[in-house]
């Protein structure tokens, strides 16, 4: 809600508190900020901020490291929930049936609000309140300043970004007239919030990116704080996404030169041995954010592959129920991230059961909280984005090389088939989108989905079915099931807004525009549910621990 959602923390006093509060973990920060929160500023007023504690209490701020994606999570080939486990588990929340069936007028039409558009453009807000209103603050040196834009900056960089891969076409020549956001630049209420063009939107990104860069931590210190290789990460992922692969490689090498962030070996954890132990945190380092913040405690905050520790974050009910296809994608003896992060019968622990081994995906289970998955730009990513774009023009050795650097920390030492060779630019592609799909499935598994359908070649091309019940407003019908099928290029690649926040815009906001066949449904006659895990080697027994 941008509009009405927003605005009313400065309006309001007393929303104001209730929405800032729980932002502010760090006791000694909540003590100074009581001033801050009891002055009400008027409209047009806007010496809101007054000291550099209140810019670190929203920093620190949880919502600043979370990202709602349970769109995103559904949509992909990587999940699979059968009408079988709907009966089970009797409900799922709209955006996530949404997602799985691509929902479209069931989507716009949802009552509760969308939690990924509100979360996002929450920290488009509280990135705004610092870059106008830090002028108003004299307790800080120049260079703190400096420091302060450059995190706000990159925060909106990444709200942004978020936004765009979730409610607009991926970008390419033929769609950057399209659609883009609404890109609030101010805390106002009256600020115009009708959407630029997709082009524009990027452009926006480009530019809060290249101003976050002006940042003086020139390495990886606190990773869930801005720094040049956490910047530079980033830009190579505007660029892979963008299609200029030679400033892809550019800056994926620039955030590889780190000395801080650095590629983990998995043979030298010991997650699944020792829950009690913290093998990859460093010792004594203090996260705030989350060691104040009960319900999202996250371990993983200093994880040494991690340029910025942001996290897309689903919701109660969103279940990464992982499809035939991706659990294919594993070396079941050898990979040590099926071992560690697919656990058997763990369907068991939201009163699911009898579907074979009851898989779900728990990246590090018991170090994050559940369902959360890596955002922010990470070491693996830059290996595999600079392979991609290297391998993209040709360059297919050094392209295997940096394949091979992260499988080497990834596949179980001494195992068969650790290193991969390509006789060819087309098998070299082929490789390097496996292995990112294996090292980051479900939420950047969809975005790559997007943006492969709009790039050079149609060779990566990828075409999501899901078989599920029909869906009537946003009810599954229980009877009939349907075959729904999400073609190449098609419009449904951007989510729809909600109609609420159209109506609360005053109608500048406008809907995405969808077409005849971006959703294929087909009815499927005498439907049987076939064991996708039959026929698989699910490995020793050891592997049937929650993990």
């Amino acid at each position: 809600m941008i509009t009405n959602y927003l605005p009313n923390i400065v309006k309001n006093v007393r929303l104001k508190a209730t929405y800032l509060l729980p932002l502010l973990l760090v006791p000694q920060i909540l003590s100074s900020c009581n001033d801050y929160l009891d002055t009400v500023p008027s409209k047009g007023e806007n010496e809101v901020l007054g000291s550099g504690k209140q810019i670190d209490a929203l920093f620190n701020s949880s919502d600043i490291f979370n990202s709602k994606v349970a769109y995103a999570i559904a949509s992909s080939d990587d999940i699979d929930v059968k009408p079988e486990m709907y009966e089970q588990l009797g409900y799922l929340p709209d955006s996530y049936l949404n997602g799985f069936v691509f929902g479209i007028a069931d989507a716009a039409n949802v009552q509760y609000g969308d939690e990924v558009w509100e979360s996002e453009y929450k920290k488009v807000f509280i990135a705004n309140l610092i870059i106008n209103e830090i002028g108003n603050v004299e307790d800080i040196t120049e260079q703190q300043r400096i420091d302060y834009l450059a995190q706000a900056y990159f925060t909106r960089a990444l709200a942004f970004w978020n936004l765009a891969q979730t409610y607009c076409l991926p970008y390419a020549e033929e769609t950057k007239g399209e659609l883009g956001l609404p890109l609030k630049k101010s805390t106002s209420y009256e600020e115009n919030v009708a959407r630029a063009t997709l082009e524009e939107t990027y452009e926006q990104i480009l530019s809060d990116l290249n101003e976050a860069l002006k940042t003086s931590q020139g390495d990886v210190g606190s990773r869930w704080r801005v720094s040049k290789p956490a910047v530079a990460a980033m830009l190579a992922r505007y660029y892979l996404f963008t299609q200029q692969y030679d400033k892809a490689v550019d800056y994926a090498k620039q955030a590889l030169a780190s000395q801080s962030a650095t590629l983990q070996d998995y043979n030298e954890l010991e997650l699944m041995e020792d829950y009690a132990s913290n093998p990859i945190t460093s010792e004594g380092m203090p996260v705030f954010y989350s060691e104040y913040y009960g319900y999202a405690p996250n371990q993983l905050a200093d994880f040494q592959e991690n340029y910025y520790s942001q996290y897309f974050a689903a919701s109660s009910g969103h279940y990464m129920i992982p499809s035939a296809t991706l659990l294919g994608l594993y070396d079941h003896d050898n990979d040590l991230r099926f071992e560690q992060f697919f656990g058997s019968h763990t369907l068991w622990s939201v009163w699911v059961g009898g579907f074979g081994d009851d898989i779900l995906y728990r990246k590090f289970y018991h170090y994050i909280w559940e369902d959360q998955i890596q955002s922010g730009p990470t070491v693996p990513e830059m290996l595999l984005t600079a392979a991609e774009a290297l391998a993209r023009q040709n360059q297919i050795d050094e392209a295997m090389n940096l394949l091979n650097q992260l499988r080497y920390a990834r596949m179980r030492a001494g195992g068969d088939g650790i290193k991969l060779e390509a006789a060819s630019q087309q098998e070299a592609i082929q490789l390097i989108l496996d292995e990112r799909h294996r090292e980051m499935p479900f939420v950047m598994r969809w975005f790559d989905i997007r943006r492969l359908a709009y790039n050079e070649t149609t060779a990566d091309d990828v075409t999501v079915e899901h078989v599920f019940y029909k869906v009537i407003d946003n009810v599954p019908d229980g009877e009939t099931f349907i075959r729904y099928t999400l073609p190449v290029k098609s419009h449904r690649y951007a989510i729809p807004i909600t109609n609420m926040e159209i109506t609360r815009s005053g109608n500048q906001i406008v809907q995405n525009t969808y077409l005849d066949g971006d959703v294929r449904t087909e009815v499927v006659d005498n439907y049987d549910w076939i064991d996708v895990y039959e026929g698989a080697d699910m490995g020793n027994e050891d592997w049937g621990d929650e993990n």
